[in-house]
C-alpha cells in the first residue's frame, strides 16, 4: 500500500458501507487500513465488530487483543471479547474477561450472570454460587436472577435452601417447565415424594411430549419402595425414546437393585454415556479413539490386552476389585486405572496385575501411561456382566481380598493405647451426591456408645470443604456424654487410603455408614455393621433391609425404617453387638 494512502477517506467509506450494512465491504477497507497502521484503534475497534457479526470469533480476539494495548480498555470491547471467547469455548479466557468487566463496573448485573454461566462450563460451582448470589443481590426481583441461583444451589445439593428461590421464580413465571422441574427435584431429595409427584404430573400435562417428568416421577414410586411401576414407566419412554441416556440408566439401577442383574447389567453401560454428555472433558469419547471400549454387549476376547477404566469414586472401585480375581480368570491380559490412593494396595493385593494410578485435576483425570498398548477397555462398574449375573456368582463366606500393609499396621498397632476392650472402628459421615441422606450424627449411634466393654477409633475422612466438623462433633460427645473416640492423628483419611486401611485392620469391628470406609471394611473381611437409608441414598448394591451383604458377607447391613429419619436401627445394632461378642 502506498504511503500517502487518505486513511480518513477509506474509514469514511467505510462508515458508509456499516450504514448502508454492506459488511464485507467495510471489513475489506478496515483490513487495507490495518495493513498501512496495524493498531488502528477505530479500524481495530470497529473492525472486531463485524467479525462477530460474521463468527470470525479468533479474529475478534486477535483484534480486540491489539485494541486494549492502544486505548484504555472499556466494557463493550470486554464484553465482545467475552463473546468471542465462549463461542470458542474458551471459557477460562472468557472468565478471566468477565472479571476484567466487574473491575470497571462492579455494580451491573448481567455481566455476573455470564460470569456465573462460564463457571458453570468449567464445573466452577462454588464459584457460579458466588457469582450468581451478587447477581440476585442486584436483581432481586428478577426471574432469571432467581432461576440462576436456585439452579447453582440444586447442583450443589442445598435443595432447601434452593426450593425458596425457586418458588419465588415460579410466582413471577407460573408455567415455567424448567423451573417446575427443578423444584420437583429439590423436593424429591429431601423426600418430600407426594409434592413431587404432583409437580410432575403437572409437567406431563404441561409438556405432553417431554420424558422427563416420566423419568422423575418413576424415581419418586422407587425411593417410595416401588419397583414394578418404575419399570413399566421407563420401559414405556424408551419405546418413544429409545437412546435416552436417564431412562436407560436408571432402569439399569432400578434391576440391579432388586437383584434381577441379568436384565440390570443391558442398561447399566448408559451411565457411562449420560455422564459424558457432561463431562467438559468428554473423556470417553478420547478414549474411544484408542482402543474399542466394552458396552452394553458382552465384547471382550481372551487374547485382547484389556484396561479396566475408572469411572467411579473410591468406594465403587473397591466394590470392582471384589470381583477382580475371578474377571482375571475369564481374561489374562488385563490392566486397571486406579485412584492413586488406592496404588500401593493394589499392587499388594493384586500383584498379577499391572495399575495405573489416576489423579483428577479441575474435574480432568491424568494418566501417566499409554492408551495405545491396550485392545479393549471396560469399565470397573462394568466387570459384573461377566461375573456376576445370578445370585450364586457372589461370594459365599468372608473373604478378604486387600492386603493392607504389615509393617503399617504393626506401627499402628504398637501407638494404638493397650486395651482388653474390643475396638470397634467408627465412621458416620459420606460426602458423596447423596450424602445428606446417608450421613448420620454422633449423637444417633448412642445406643451403639454405650455399650460396656468396647473402645471407639474414628475412622472418619473429612471432605476438604468440611474440615473440623468431626473433631467438634467428637468433643461435644465427649462433654455432653463423657464418651470418648479415639483418633489416630498421624493419618490423613482422605488421602492417606493405605493407611487407613491398615488402621481399620486393627480393629475387631466396625460400625459405619455408606462411605468408603465400609467398602475397606468389606474388602478387608472385617465384622461391619452398615447402616444406610430407607431409599433416598440408598446405593443399589446394598440390597437387603436387614441382612448380610452378597457382595461382601462380612458386612451385616440396616435400613433406616422410614424417610429422613433413622428410626431404632442403631438400638438393633448395638443388640446384635451385644449378642455377638
Amino acid at each position: 500500500m502506498k504511503k500517502n494512502i487518505n486513511l480518513d477517506e477509506l474509514l469514511n467509506n467505510a462508515l458508509g458501507f456499516i450504514k448502508d450494512k454492506d459488511y464485507d465491504e467495510a471489513m475489506a477497507i478496515y483490513e487495507r487500513v490495518l495493513e498501512e497502521d496495524s493498531m488502528h484503534p477505530q479500524a481495530l475497534s470497529h473492525l472486531s465488530i463485524i467479525y462477530l457479526m460474521k463468527e470470525k470469533y479468533t479474529q475478534v480476539v486477535d483484534t480486540i487483543k491489539k485494541l486494549l494495548k492502544v486505548i484504555p480498555p472499556i466494557i463493550g470491547d470486554y464484553q465482545n471479547l467475552a463473546l468471542a471467547y465462549i463461542a470458542l469455548k474458551d471459557y477460562e479466557n472468557a472468565i478471566n474477561t468477565y472479571k476484567n468487566i466487574i473491575e470497571i463496573n462492579p455494580n451491573h448485573a448481567e455481566t455476573y450472570k455470564l460470569l456465573g454461566d462460564a463457571q458453570m462450563e468449567v464445573v466452577d460451582y462454588f464459584g457460579a454460587i458466588d457469582s450468581y448470589k451478587k447477581a440476585l443481590e442486584l436483581e432481586p426481583d428478577k426471574f432469571q436472577s432467581k432461576y440462576d441461583y436456585g439452579n447453582i444451589l440444586v447442583i450443589c445439593l442445598h435443595h432447601d435452601e434452593a426450593l425458596k428461590y425457586l418458588r419465588e421464580a415460579l410466582k413471577i413465571d407460573p408455567n415455567h417447565i424448567e423451573c417446575m422441574n427443578l423444584i420437583g427435584r429439590s423436593l424429591s431429595a429431601i423426600c418430600e415424594y407426594e409434592e413431587a409427584k404432583k409437580i410432575y404430573k403437572k409437567l406431563m400435562k404441561l409438556a405432553p411430549d417431554a420424558v422427563l417428568p416420566h423419568i422423575d416421577y418413576a424415581s419418586c414410586l422407587a425411593y417410595e419402595g416401588g419397583y414394578d411401576e418404575p419399570v413399566k414407566i421407563l420401559q414405556e419412554v424408551l419405546i418413544k425414546k429409545p437412546e435416552n441416556r436417564i431412562a436407560n440408566t436408571n432402569l439399569g439401577l432400578f434391576h440391579l437393585s432388586n437383584k434381577n442383574f441379568k436384565e440390570g447389567w443391558k442398561y447399566y453401560d448408559e451411565r457411562i454415556l449420560m455422564r459424558n454428555d457432561k463431562d467438559v472433558t468428554k473423556r470417553h469419547d478420547m478414549l474411544k479413539n484408542f482402543f474399542s471400549i466394552d458396552m452394553n454387549k458382552k465384547e471382550l476376547k481372551i487374547d485382547e490386552k484389556i484396561i479396566i477404566l475408572i469411572d467411579a469414586g473410591l468406594g465403587d472401585v473397591i466394590l470392582g476389585l471384589s470381583m477382580l480375581t475371578e474377571f482375571h480368570k475369564k481374561f489374562k491380559n488385563i490392566s486397571a486405572e486406579v485412584d492413586y490412593r488406592l496404588l500401593n494396595l493394589c499392587k499388594r493385593s493384586f500383584p498379577d496385575i499391572n495399575f495405573y494410578p489416576v489423579r483428577e485435576n479441575r474435574h480432568k483425570l491424568i494418566i501417566d501411561y499409554d492408551l495405545s498398548n491396550f485392545d479393549k477397555g471396560i469399565y470397573w462398574g462394568s466387570l459384573g456382566k461377566y461375573v456376576r449375573q445370578e445370585i450364586e456368582d457372589f461370594p459365599k463366606k468372608e473373604t478378604a481380598f486387600l492386603n493392607p500393609d504389615k509393617n503399617k499396621i504393626n506401627i499402628i498397632k504398637n501407638k494404638l493405647e493397650p486395651r482388653k476392650d474390643i475396638l470397634c472402628g467408627i465412621s458416620w459421615k459420606s460426602f458423596a451426591h447423596e450424602g445428606r441422606h446417608k450421613t448420620a450424627m454422633l449423637e444417633d449411634l448412642l445406643p451403639i456408645f454405650k455399650l460396656k466393654g468396647i473402645s471407639f477409633l474414628d475412622l472418619q475422612y473429612e471432605d476438604k470443604n468440611d474440615i473440623g466438623h468431626t473433631s467438634l462433633e467428637k468433643e461435644k460427645l465427649f462433654k455432653e456424654r463423657n464418651i470418648k473416640i479415639d483418633d489416630y492423628e498421624d493419618i490423613d483419611k482422605r488421602e492417606d487410603i493405605d493407611d487407613l486401611t491398615a488402621l481399620a485392620s486393627n480393629c475387631d469391628i466396625i460400625v459405619t455408614c455408606s462411605n468408603v470406609t465400609a467398602h475397606i471394611a468389606g474388602a478387608l473381611g472385617k465384622k461391619t455393621f452398615l447402616f444406610v437409608p430407607f431409599r433416598r441414598g440408598k446405593l443399589w448394591y446394598w440390597h437387603d433391609k436387614i441382612g448380610d451383604s452378597i457382595w461382601y458377607p462380612n458386612i451385616k447391613i440396616y435400613t433406616a425404617e422410614s424417610f429422613n429419619s433413622w428410626g431404632n436401627i442403631f438400638q438393633k445394632i448395638a443388640d446384635k453387638i451385644q449378642q455377638e461378642l
